[in-house]
Formats: structure tokens, C-alpha cells, sequence
């Protein structure tokens, strides 16, 4: 409050930190200190707007028509028409006609002060803060840059975003003009602009030396134990005293002193006045502002809590994920032992099969070689005569030990045959010997008879 009414317009200096608050249009930049009526007109930042400001039709700039992006979510932050609302590090700042989700949404430039890393062309709420949707690196683009625009900022480049620099009488072109015409205007306005600065600049500084010189002079009489206005009167009284002495031209000089004192008192109680008001209106500005920092904060909040949300439940469903799939892995092994199981007892069973299928046809071969071997000695045996019996019999008893017990379902019919056939050769063998005897008895006794009873 000592600068001598200079709080209201503070943020107009170079010295103010963050962005130079034009006021709601490029073309408006403050050349004097703003009339009491005029200190609460800005762009609803509470910022003043200067009363001599430069028409906007001496100074158009062109719109900002940007398109969507690749993410759905930022495209619909940032997609619209934006027109130049201030100044920033020595470029212009472009604002969203319309807010995002009760946000400012705005095109600013940053220089290298807090790094080559953060210096371009950034989309975000508020100049410098820590919220932003996009970036671009370029450092010599007068304007927002047309493409290759890193969206999230820390992301790749979406070849689908663009920005286009529709001029105000109707054509359009790409966010960074390709011809050389726009670039001038850009530049010739950018000069134009700074230009005006200087001289605010100088004015601001004049002001100040006054406001210095005023305070110097009002702490000198409260000094000597007066007070600025009492001073006034005991001046006024003595000067009207030597005006009797003098001559009239010195009772006119001291009328005119009294009178500028008078004005003097009159101004430096209107200048209270409106510092006053300005302390009032830069106490809602900072406590728009507070709230404006409270409600990014706590949206800031918001976010981190729903990504911290996010990212449980994506951790969540990954565990979930983890888990059905060791599971299904599980039951894919059992089904597979199982299924490996199964395929084991089927090739199993049917070795199994395979091995009863030749066990039966080597039994039923070697009954039919057992029965043929029965049928062959029965044959034999029922052929036999005397001289071969015993060997006969001896490989008849050999066959019924043998063969006999394979020959199957025809076992009891060749033990029958056999029976019949051992039976019926014995008596024919007992019946041969017999004769054989007899023959045998017979010849002896003929060959005992004398010749000529043989020759009777």
C-alpha cells in the first residue's frame, strides 16, 4: 500500500510473477493508471482493465480452431475455439471460448526459466500450474504449433490432433501459418505489444517517484507534529498574513498555493479512497483465487484417488486374472492326467483284448494239434498187428497223458474213441497171438509126424 496506489496494477509490471494479465482481450494493454471506475472490469480474474485501452478492431488476432485427439477423454478438454486472452513470457496466451468441466481451458507458452525440459507450448487450466492435458517443444513458434503435439504431455505424438489459425476475416489456415504473411501480423503485434509495455512500464515508474516524493513529504510533517492537512490550514493562514503586507500579486500566488494544497488533500484522500477499494477488490481477487487453488487441489485429489481406485482394481483384476488362470491351469493338468489316465487303461485293455485273442487262438490251435495227434495215434493203434503193439501201446498211453488233457470240448468223445479203440485192438492183438499159437502147435506137431502119414 505505500506504492502509492500501484497494487491494482502490480500485476501489469515485469517484475510480477507468472503471466502478464491483459484482460480479457490481446488487443486491451493498460498506457496509464485505470480510473476508479474502471478497476473492477477484467476477465472475472479480478485483474483491472485499463480505461484507454486500444480498440480491439486496430489489433485482431486470429482464432484457434483445434480438433480432437486420439484420446477421448483429453479431446473433449480441449477441442474448440480459442482466442488470445493475455500475454505470457513474451508470447500470447489463447483461451477456450466455452470451460471444460468448470475449468479455463488455455494455449500458453513457458520459457526456459525453470528448464529446457519445460520450455514449449503447453494446453492447461491455469498458466505455469501443475495440470496439463498437452506439450510441444517448439521454442521459436510465435503461435501454438499446428501438429506434432505430445498428448497426455508425457506421451507420444498424435498424428491426428491439429491446430488451425483461422484468421478474423474469415480464412484459416494451419496452426503455425505456412505462409510468411501471418508470421509478420504475429510479429508486428508481439512488437507492437511490447512496445506499449515500455511505456506503461516508464509511466508506472513516474508514478512511483511521485508516490515516493508524496510520502517522504507527509513523513516530514508528521515529524514536526503535524498532520498533512493541518499543515495545509497553518500554510493558507500564513500566507494570507504576508498577502496583507505584499503586494496583491503575492496574495494571488498564496490564494493559488492554498488552492493547490486543497487539490493536493482533495486527491491524496480519493487516492486512500481508491487504494481502499483496491485492497477490498485484491483481497476477493485472492480469495477467488484461494478458492480457485482449493478447487484444483481437491479435483487434484479427486484424480489421484480415482487413479490410486484404478489402479487397485487393475491390480485386483490381475490377481483375479492370475488366479483363473493358475486355475484353469490346474484343472487343464487333471483334465490332462486324466485324459493321459484314460488313453492308459484304453491301450491297456485293449493289450489285453489283443493278448486273450491270441491266448484263445494258440489254445484252440493247439487243441486242434492235440485232437489231430489223438486221431492220428487212434489210427494207428486201430491198425496195429502183434509185432508193433507194444510200441504202439506205449505211445497211446503217452498221447492220452499228453494230448488228451487240450483237446477241449472233444475230450470226452476221443477218451471214449480211445477207450473203443484200445479195447477193440487189445482183443485183436490176444486173438492173433492165439492163432498164431495154434498155428504155431500145429506146425511143430506136423513136422512131429512121420513122412508117410503125411503123404496118407
Amino acid at each position: 500500500r505505500e506504492g502509492g496506489g500501484l497494487a491494482q496494477v502490480g500485476s501489469f509490471l515485469p517484475s510480477a510473477p507468472g503471466p502478464v494479465a491483459l484482460g480479457p482481450s490481446l488487443c486491451r494493454r493498460p498506457s496509464a493508471m485505470p480510473k476508479e471506475k474502471d478497476k473492477d472490469k477484467g476477465d472475472g480474474s479480478g485483474k483491472a482493465e485499463p480505461s484507454d485501452a486500444v480498440s480491439a478492431k486496430e489489433r485482431e488476432w486470429p482464432e484457434l480452431i483445434v480438433s480432437s485427439c486420439a484420446d477421448a477423454t483429453i479431446s473433449k478438454i480441449v477441442k474448440g475455439t480459442f482466442r488470445v486472452s493475455t500475454l505470457n513470457h513474451g508470447k500470447p496466451v489463447y483461451k477456450k471460448q466455452e470451460k471444460a468441466k468448470g475449468l479455463d481451458v488455455l494455449i500458453y507458452f513457458w520459457d526456459d526459466r525453470d528448464g529446457l525440459e519445460l520450455c514449449g507450448w503447453w494446453f492447461g487450466p491455469v498458466v505455469g500450474g501443475d495440470q496439463v492435458w498437452a506439450f510441444h517443444p517448439s521454442r521459436s513458434s510465435l503461435t501454438p504449433p499446428g501438429n506434432e503435439w505430445n498428448i497426455p504431455n508425457d506421451g507420444a505424438i498424435d498424428p491426428t490432433f491439429s491446430i488451425t489459425m483461422k484468421a478474423v476475416g474469415g480464412s484459416s489456415s494451419k496452426g503455425k501459418a505456412e505462409e510468411g504473411g501471418d508470421d509478420d501480423a504475429v510479429r508486428k503485434q508481439l512488437e507492437l505489444m511490447k512496445k506499449e509495455q515500455q511505456e506503461f512500464e516508464a509511466r508506472m515508474k513516474e508514478i512511483q517517484g511521485r508516490a515516493q516524493e508524496r510520502k517522504l513529504r507527509e513523513e516530514e510533517l508528521r515529524k514536526r507534529g503535524l498532520e498533512p492537512e493541518e499543515a495545509d490550514k497553518k500554510t493558507g493562514v500564513k500566507r494570507a498574513r504576508g498577502a496583507e503586507d505584499d503586494s496583491a500579486a503575492a496574495g494571488a500566488r498564496a490564494e493559488e498555493e492554498r488552492r493547490r494544497l486543497e487539490a493536493e488533500a482533495r486527491k491524496r484522500k480519493e487516492e486512500d479512497e481508491r487504494r481502499h477499494a483496491e485492497d477490498e477488490a485484491r483481497q476477493r481477487r485472492e480469495e477467488e483465487k484461494r478458492k480457485l487453488d482449493e478447487d484444483v487441489a481437491r479435483r487434484r485429489e479427486e484424480r489421484l484417488r480415482q487413479e490410486e481406485e484404478d489402479k487397485r482394481k487393475r491390480e485386483e483384476r490381475r490377481k483375479n486374472g492370475a488366479e483363473e488362470e493358475r486355475k484353469r491351469r490346474e484343472l487343464e493338468q487333471v483334465r490332462r492326467r486324466e485324459e493321459e489316465e484314460r488313453r492308459r487303461k484304453d491301450e491297456a485293455k485293449r493289450m489285453e483284448e489283443r493278448q486273450r485273442k491270441l491266448n484263445e487262438e494258440a489254445k484252440r490251435r493247439k487243441e486242434e494239434v492235440a485232437v489231430l495227434g489223438m486221431i492220428e495215434v487212434l489210427t494207428r493203434m486201430a491198425c496195429a498187428v502183434p509185432e508193433d503193439f507194444p510200441s504202439l501201446e506205449v505211445m497211446f498211453d503217452r498221447a492220452m497223458e499228453t494230448l488228451l488233457p487240450y483237446t477241449g470240448r472233444q475230450r470226452s468223445v476221443l477218451k471214449t474213441e480211445a477207450e473203443r479203440v484200445l479195447k477193440r485192438t487189445r482183443g485183436y492183438v490176444k486173438q492173433a497171438e492165439l492163432c498164431r499159437q495154434d498155428w504155431e502147435d500145429w506146425y511143430d506137431l506136423r513136422q512131429q509126424m512121420p513122412a508117410a502119414l503125411l503123404e496118407e
